[in-house]
């Protein structure tokens, strides 16, 4: 971002003075909103009323346009047509654009067109605005709370109403909120290139329907990397439907969900699946004062099945929770009653009801193990409790707290219940990390003892020689075969077949003769994608008679199924027998270009659907991670009746395509290989199918 943008996003975010474009009394007017709010909110800075007729608005002097100002106002909230008089940026609260198709695009277009030209930056349309709690600056069309309370977070929505529903929730104080709507002009990667710097922001998170500028988004979340500012991510849209929803609403097209998700991975982003989520993240975010050293958690509760249920859950959300050492068995041993049994997750049994100091101790004594770099107080006290029964619990929420403040590992009270613990312990527990819900409070406890962290250009392209005499061979009409789409992909390093075309019988015997016996046939034509259900396939066809047959056969049911399709011959191909079958492919999601997919393959791969998929490029390590998330892992290990198979070779078919995509990633609109065929020694694409991408 040039210095010129930065100054226009930041005197969006952190105005000196505001001008609202038709300021009015009039209770339901957008406009009025923003004034009110200005107001109720004690914005530090100059409030400039526009009206072409009234003298004044809320009692503040109004003036006729924004060109009869006294100077150019940092901002414009603008709900009707207006002139730019000068304003380094603006707020268009008004839908009817792009969101509506038709005329709304064009209307975008020219919004776009004039804050291109006079260098604003424009916060929507079709949006409810911002607020600045440090400075008051409320530029929002919609009642605020005059709870919302002043902290850390910000939180940047496309959608003004979760971002309403989240920074009302109670639970941690805030910084910004930005409803971006449209996001035309002034979009997501902007404001969090502002955040990045700004002193009252600790954490952002994200309400998102679309990326539109990935390029710009990666290095906006490295600001915030660079700065030790935590960034998450809801997304809506994931699902088909509610891909159709966002676009609707703000006319941006969602990706697929697995392309998101892979792309969040890269840049650092936290992930959330819900609004729950999403507080539980923030709340732990801004709460914890200091971060695991040491990826295993301790789990500590006065009831057996309790906490057994906490390390149920949090052996799916991918935590570890370690073996305790001997000499912490024996203090925990010596600590507890001798019904007790040491171990993580631990039962202090309820004894520390009546004792919290044995409660504290139990948490400094696991905090104290070398393999711990958390500790989970795993402590229900409901919110139905009447205030006698809430009071047992006391004495436990304040030997945590004060453990939570002097112990040098962190440590977080969960309620197993998303409602919540009794209010009455929150003056205890003040000052402290507490979270809500068993699932969202260990996720988000998980994405603090596992941080993510920016990989974007970690892998470094290393195209081969054969790149660019590879690259125009796609230039086509017409989809290579599959022994064309061979020659390309062996040209990089994957591992194909011996094969060779044979047009009548005697060549095809001669074929097979120098392959060896047995073989498989294929028809090649670049009119018939699915060669067995043209029945244009055998395989094991083991002496010269059965070549001439098949070959024949092959021919006779290609023409039958395809009266007008090409026929250049039948392939004849060396046969692979045994090994694991895998599938590798790359698919093409925008905004994101090329992604590559492994997974289970052969003829059950629909079935199955088991598979992973990651952005180009992916080097050794990405090629093992996707493996390691799909069944490969374990086929590939061997199994009864099966040897293990080379994961190298597979790893290293994996960066090869990885390498074909990124060299040829703009001809190309999907490569599927299946099945790849990983022998203990060694690996063969049996099949291939390459799609040139279609000239725009």
């Amino acid at each position: 971002m040039d210095a010129a943008r930065r100054a226009a996003v930041a005197a969006l975010m952190n105005p000196r003075s505001v001008a609202v474009v038709g300021a009015t009394e009039r209770a339901d007017a957008s406009s009025s909103f923003v004034m009110r709010n200005l107001i109720a909110k004690g914005f530090s800075g100059a409030i400039l009323p526009v009206h072409p007729k009234a003298e004044s608005v809320f009692g503040l002097r109004a003036w006729p346009s924004l060109s009869a100002l006294p100077e150019p106002a940092d901002v414009a909230v603008i709900g009707i047509a207006a002139d730019r008089a000068g304003t380094k940026a603006a707020v268009v609260l008004a839908s009817g654009f792009a969101e509506t198709g038709g005329e709304g695009l064009a209307r975008q277009a020219r919004l776009v067109e004039i804050a291109a030209r006079h260098g604003m930056a424009v916060c929507g349309p079709n949006c409810l605005g911002l607020l600045n709690l440090s400075t008051g600056a409320a530029l929002y069309s919609s009642t605020l709370s005059r709870n919302l309370k002043r902290g850390g977070l910000a939180i940047l929505s496309h959608s003004g109403a979760s971002a309403i529903v989240l920074a009302n929730c109670g639970r941690f104080g805030l910084s910004h909120i930005v409803s971006a709507g449209n996001g035309a002009v002034t979009d997501i990667p902007d404001y969090l290139a502002f955040l990045a710097g700004d002193p009252e922001t600790r954490a952002v998170g994200l309400v998102l329907e679309a990326v539109r500028d990935p390029a710009a988004f990666a290095a906006a979340v490295r600001l915030l990397h660079e700065a030790g500012k935590p960034v998450f991510a809801l997304r809506a849209g994931r699902s088909a439907r509610g891909a159709r929803a966002t676009a609707a609403h703000t006319a941006a097209l969602a990706g697929a969900a697995e392309a998101y998700a892979a792309f969040f991975r890269r840049c650092g982003v936290i992930e959330v699946d819900d609004m729950d989520g999403f507080v539980e993240t923030a709340a732990l975010s801004l709460a914890l004062r200091r971060r695991p050293t040491v990826p295993g958690i301790a789990v500590v509760g006065v009831s057996g099945g309790g906490v057994a249920h906490v390390a149920d859950i949090a052996d799916e959300a991918g935590l570890s929770l370690p073996e305790l050492a001997p000499t912490t068995v024996a203090r925990l041993k010596a600590l507890l009653p001798p019904f007790a049994s040491p171990q993580n997750p631990l039962d202090t049994t309820g004894v520390v009801f009546a004792d919290g100091g044995i409660y504290r101790a139990a948490l400094e004594t696991l905090a104290s193990d070398p393999s711990v770099g958390l500790v989970v107080a795993a402590q229900d006290a409901p919110v139905g409790l009447d205030e006698t029964c809430a009071a047992e619990y006391h004495g436990i929420a304040a030997a945590f707290a004060q453990h939570a403040k002097e112990s040098d590992k962190p440590a977080v009270f969960v309620s197993n219940l998303s409602s919540g613990h009794h209010p009455s312990l929150a003056p205890l527990l003040d000052g402290v990390p507490v979270l809500h819900g068993t699932r969202a409070a260990l996720r988000a406890i998980r994405h603090v003892v596992q941080p993510p962290r920016f990989r974007m250009g970690d892998t470094a392209p290393n195209l081969p020689p054969a790149a660019e005499a590879v690259r125009p061979r796609l230039d086509t009409a017409t989809p290579p075969t599959e022994r064309e789409a061979k020659a390309l992909l062996a040209a990089f390093g994957l591992p194909v077949t011996r094969e060779e075309l044979a047009t009548d019988a005697e060549a095809a015997v001669t074929a097979a003769a120098r392959i060896g016996f047995p073989v498989a046939m294929k028809i090649e034509s670049p009119d018939i994608a699915h060669k067995t259900e043209a029945g244009g396939v055998r395989i094991g066809v083991a002496d010269a008679a059965a070549v001439r047959a098949a070959f024949a056969e092959i021919m006779a049911n290609a023409r039958r199924h395809a009266p007008e399709a090409r026929l250049s011959g039948v392939l004849v191909q060396e046969m692979v027998s045994g090994g694991v079958e895998a599938v590798l492919g790359l698919v093409r999601h925008e905004p994101f270009g090329l992604g590559i997919v492994v997974g289970v393959g052969g003829t059950l791969v629909e079935l199955v659907k088991d598979a992973a998929f990651e952005l180009l490029p992916v080097d050794a390590t990405l090629a093992g991670e996707l493996i390691a998330r799909t069944r490969l892992d374990a086929l590939l290990a061997g199994y009864p009746g099966a040897p293990a198979a080379a994961r190298g070779a597979l790893v290293e078919a994996i960066v090869a395509l990885s390498r074909f995509g990124e060299a040829c990633g703009d001809r190309l609109e999907a490569v599927d290989l299946n099945p790849v065929v990983v022998l203990p020694k060694g690996a063969r694409v049996l099949d291939a199918l390459v799609i040139p991408r279609k000239a725009d």
